[in-house]
């Protein structure tokens, strides 16, 4: 994201500050996984090919990084699919056909659209501060029996406090630029590669909002921009 010419701070970025560590056994657990599943391939090389028993540990030091790739590719696509579809139902085209491969998180998906029945003002858009000189992309905005939700799809094993914080930043920023949209409530739609689907509801905005400037000050401590 730039402003004349000069690069703006993500929200997301802005929210790596928060600590996750339980990243940390996953990774750990990623890695004895790989071990185990080559198990005679470690043995069969050890004292005897020392470069491929070497190769064989990196590998599981990077099991994890291949892993979160590969959950990462699936999950973009299937948030690309979901962009697509909502953009096709604002202009009144026709919506594309959910793809095989991502039918567990696609379907989910449409589930909730039938289940919500959400009316869609706003998809993919940039919002910005130009006093925080920081920047996003919402997912979406829509209005469900009444009320304005300022929505994002998440494609993860679940829905976590500091997804909140993610939302507030957003309408933070919307707040400024476009202050005539009024957002009643923040909602994250979960749809797992493993075929869950996860909806909550936030209406805090002020404690959440809170959490994302304290976010931004340390992001600007840590970075030099004060």
């Amino acid at each position: 994201y730039y402003l004349d010419g000069k690069q703006m701070t993500g929200v997301t970025t802005i929210l790596s500050v928060i600590s996750k560590p339980q990243l940390i056994s996953w990774a750990s657990r990623m890695a004895i996984d790989y071990v185990r599943e080559h198990l005679d391939d470690i043995y069969g090389v050890y004292k005897v090919d020392d470069e491929k028993f070497e190769e064989l540990l990196k590998n599981a030091q990077n099991a994890h990084a291949q892993k979160r790739d590969k959950a990462a590719d699936i999950g973009s696509q299937a948030h690309k699919w979901c962009e697509v579809w909502i953009k096709a139902i604002m202009s009144g085209g026709e919506p594309i056909r959910p793809q095989k491969e991502l039918s567990l998180m696609t379907d989910n998906f449409l589930k909730w659209v039938g289940e919500a029945k959400p009316r869609f003002l706003a998809s993919e858009k940039v919002v910005y501060s130009k006093e925080k000189f920081y920047a996003g992309t919402l997912d979406f905005v829509a209005e469900i029996d009444g009320k304005t939700y300022l929505g994002d799809i998440k494609t993860g094993s679940g829905i976590y406090q500091e997804m909140w914080l993610q939302t507030a930043g957003y309408q933070l920023a919307l707040e400024e630029t476009e202050p005539e949209m009024k957002i009643d409530g923040h909602i994250i739609v979960n749809i797992t590669k493993d075929g869950k689907l996860n909806v909550e509801t936030h209406y805090d905005y002020e404690t959440a909002k809170q959490g994302f400037l304290a976010c931004l000050a340390i992001y600007k401590i840590l970075n030099n921009q004060l």
